[in-house]
């Protein structure tokens, strides 16, 4: 900057004012904005009334000082009289807070008028789910003998800026049922718990002080087993890897997207009394699903043909072998959106794509576990998509994300650039083999180049 000035121009960033350039810096991480203090004079207490202290230690992140040492910094070096929008602290390693730490961070955020309170206190990566890893072995056992860090009642009781949070791996301290009138949090409009060591009272009574929610998210909670969710605003409801609940009743004439990750057989513990209104569904199945167990399949095509005016679907599963060889529920007939992710077979692929007329926009994450080199271990060569209708008429966008070039990939790829003939663009996202500017990618580009059927098709290539 000195260089600059000297040379004649002017430095026009540090000269906006102060309030301009807390808000600039609000858009980075806490980290990031504090190292700005070291550029000038101008800079050296902006970041002290920065309204975001966002703090994330990423797993392979080495740092002389501890997170719990960089928050508590943060927090004397901010300027008291500074409001706080948005208060988030995650990435614990060896060095999870004690609870005096946590009362103060929670104390001085709610002080501060924040509006978002984003505090996981998950230690590294520890899978709750028995399906995630194959040495978890008592998922509600193991998870009762971790050391949870108790979230205070001071943040259960009436807050009157409060309208994000955001909990994970903590133990709940409300206040006592005689004196319900302290637990509200009245201005509440999205909840989330991850991990969440509390029995099923606890957590009903914390979702029923929260009356404006519109949106609520239940992920890892191995205590969850009945809960009823009824919230008139509610729009948006999330079940992940709840394996031992039996009875989930969501009762919300306003929900609109619907999320579960879990097993075909979990999924039928949801009850909603509104299926027709859910216009997004996602469903991330967890577990395998044999291909010939028509059962399951059954099942998962009955739990997505309840929503019988669905606009955006996303269907994935995370384990061999490939699913969803089933016919194409008849409710997909308005579907805009979809998206598929795992391994599948590019026949039942086409199956599904038979009754989706209306399809605009078909996103492929064709992710593969474990070192295995299969998309579809029975792809055939060749298909006949005449039974298609939106490759002829509504298909504008396809997406395929972690292409590497493998066999199936390739066939699948030329499918969707012969049949797909109405397709204006074909988004192509590289996997992490595939070396940028490499000769295997010059190799890659150019063969998908030559498949292209309708060359107003703009394809675009790009790496994760």
């Amino acid at each position: 900057m000195a260089k600059q000035q000297r040379a004649g121009g002017a430095d026009r960033l540090s000269a906006l004012p102060d309030d301009m350039l807390t808000h600039i810096l609000s858009h980075l991480c806490t980290d990031q904005a504090v190292r700005t203090s070291a550029l000038s004079r101008r800079w050296r207490h902006v970041f002290t009334a920065v309204p975001v202290v966002d703090i994330v230690a990423a797993p392979q992140m080495t740092c002389p000082v501890s997170i719990n040492h960089m928050v508590s910094g943060v927090l004397l070096s901010r300027d008291s009289t500074a409001p706080i929008r948005s208060f988030r602290v995650a990435g614990f390693r060896d060095d999870r807070p004690s609870a005096s730490a946590i009362f103060q961070w929670i104390v001085t955020a709610l002080f501060a008028s924040a509006e978002t309170l984003d505090l996981d206190l998950t230690m590294g990566d520890q899978p709750i789910c028995p399906n995630a890893s194959t040495f978890y072995q008592s998922t509600a056992a193991d998870f009762a003998r971790q050391n949870f860090c108790t979230m205070p009642r001071r943040l259960f009781t009436r807050t009157a800026a409060l309208r994000h949070l955001r909990l994970g791996n903590c133990e709940l301290d409300l206040p006592e049922p005689e004196r319900e009138q302290s637990l509200s949090l009245d201005t509440l409009e999205t909840l989330s718990l991850k991990r969440i060591n509390a029995p099923d009272h606890a957590l009903q009574r914390l979702i029923s002080a929260c009356p404006r929610l519109t949106e609520l998210t239940i992920e890892e909670c191995p205590t969850t087993k009945r809960i009823s969710v009824a919230l008139p605003l509610l729009r948006a409801f999330t079940l992940r890897c709840c394996h031992d609940a039996d009875h989930v009743l969501v009762d919300a004439p306003s929900l609109r997207c619907l999320g579960y990750k879990g097993t075909v057989a979990g999924a039928y513990v949801l009850a909603l009394s509104t299926w027709c209104q859910i216009h997004t569904l996602t469903v991330d199945i967890c577990a395998a699903v044999q291909a010939n167990d028509s059962d399951k399949n059954r099942r998962l095509r009955e739990f997505v043909e309840r929503c019988t005016n669905l606009t955006t679907l996303h269907l994935s599963q995370h384990d061999k072998p490939p699913f969803y060889p089933y016919r194409a529920p008849q409710t997909l007939s308005g579907l805009a959106q979809l998206e598929f992710s795992g391994p599948f077979h590019i026949a039942a692929l086409v199956n599904i794509l038979q009754n989706t007329s209306n399809l605009q926009v078909l996103t492929l994450v064709i992710d593969r576990l474990d070192g295995d080199d299969e998309v579809s271990t029975a792809a055939p060569k060749r298909l006949v998509s005449s039974a298609v209708e939106c490759f002829q008429c509504s298909l504008w966008r396809i997406h395929l994300v972690k292409y590497n070039g493998q066999d199936a990939q390739r066939r699948l790829a030329m499918f969707l650039l012969r049949e797909a003939v109405r397709t204006d663009e074909l988004q192509v996202t590289f996997a992490r083999s595939v070396g940028e500017g490499s000769e295997t990618e010059t190799l890659l580009v150019s063969e998908m180049v030559s498949w292209q059927r309708n060359p107003r098709t703009k394809i675009m290539f790009r790496h994760e």
